[in-house]
C-alpha cells in the first residue's frame, strides 16, 4: 500500500492490516461456498517494523507498522471443511490462485473475490481443467484495468441485492447475521495469531442463496431500473 497510496499510514495502524483489508472479500466468499465457520487458529508476524512511502506528497516518509502484516490461518467450518487462509503484505509475488477448493472428485478454482466476477474453473482428477459451461452475467468482461487484461468487475452486486431485498421484503444475501459472522471470524483470526490459540466462533448465519445466472440477470436489470428511476 505504501508504494501507491498517497496517505497509507492508516493501513498499518490498529484496525488495518491485510486481514481486515482483504480478508472480508475472501472470508465472505468462503462462507458463501461452504457455510459458517466453527473455529479458527492462526499465526502471524510483522515482516518490517517500518514502511517507506513511495509516492505522493508524503514520499520518503517512514511510517510505523502496528499490525500483523503476515497472517496464516486455519478455518474449520461447521460443514466439516477445513481451509487455509493466507493474508500478507510481506511478499513481492506469488504463484497461488486466489481461491482453490479441493474436493474428493476435483478442485474448484474461484476468481478474485475482490471484483465479484470472473470465470470459475473445475479441474478433474485426470488433471484436465474445465471452465464451468454457463453464461453467468457476472462473468462477462466489463472493466479495462489500468494494468493487466480486461476483467469482470461487479463490486456493486451486494449493494444491488440489498436494495432489491428491501423492495422484495426478503433477507439480503449479505444480511446482518452474515456480516457479523464474517467480522467475528476476521477478529478471531487476529486474536488467534496474537495469542497462539484456537478461537471458537459463537455466531452463525445461514449460507446465502446462490446468485445463479437467472437471479443475477434479474438483479442487474433491477439495478438498472433503480438507477434510471
Amino acid at each position: 500500500m505504501e508504494h501507491w497510496h498517497p496517505n497509507p499510514g492508516f493501513y498499518f495502524r490498529l484496525g488495518g492490516g491485510p486481514v481486515f483489508d482483504m480478508g472480508p472479500y475472501y472470508v465472505s466468499a468462503l462462507v458463501n461456498l461452504l457455510g459458517p465457520v466453527a473455529s479458527v487458529t492462526a499465526v502471524g508476524n510483522r515482516g518490517r517494523s517500518e514502511r517507506l512511502v513511495g509516492s505522493g506528497p508524503r514520499q520518503g516518509e517512514v511510517i510505523p507498522v502496528e499490525v500483523l502484516t503476515n497472517v496464516h490461518a486455519l478455518l474449520k467450518f461447521r460443514s466439516g471443511a477445513v481451509i487455509t487462509l493466507g493474508a500478507s503484505w510481506d511478499i513481492e509475488a506469488h504463484g497461488h490462485r486466489n481461491i482453490e477448493i479441493y474436493g474428493s472428485k476435483g478442485s474448484l478454482y474461484v476468481p478474485d473475490p475482490n471484483f465479484f466476477g470472473g470465470a470459475v474453473t473445475l479441474a478433474r482428477r485426470s488433471g484436465e481443467e474445465q471452465v464451468a459451461a454457463w453464461d453467468h452475467p457476472l462473468g462477462r468482461l466489463n472493466w479495462d484495468r489500468p494494468r493487466g487484461p480486461r476483467a469482470a468487475n461487479y463490486r456493486g452486486a451486494g449493494l444491488a441485492d440489498m436494495a432489491a431485498a428491501i423492495r422484495e421484503k426478503r433477507r439480503p444475501r449479505c444480511s446482518i447475521d452474515f456480516a457479523v459472522h464474517v467480522i467475528e471470524v476476521l477478529s478471531a483470526i487476529l486474536q488467534a495469531a496474537e495469542n497462539g490459540n484456537s478461537v471458537a466462533i459463537a455466531s452463525e448465519c445461514p449460507r446465502p442463496e446462490a446468485l445463479d445466472p437467472i437471479s443475477a440477470g434479474s438483479l442487474m436489470a433491477a439495478a438498472d431500473d433503480m438507477v434510471e428511476g
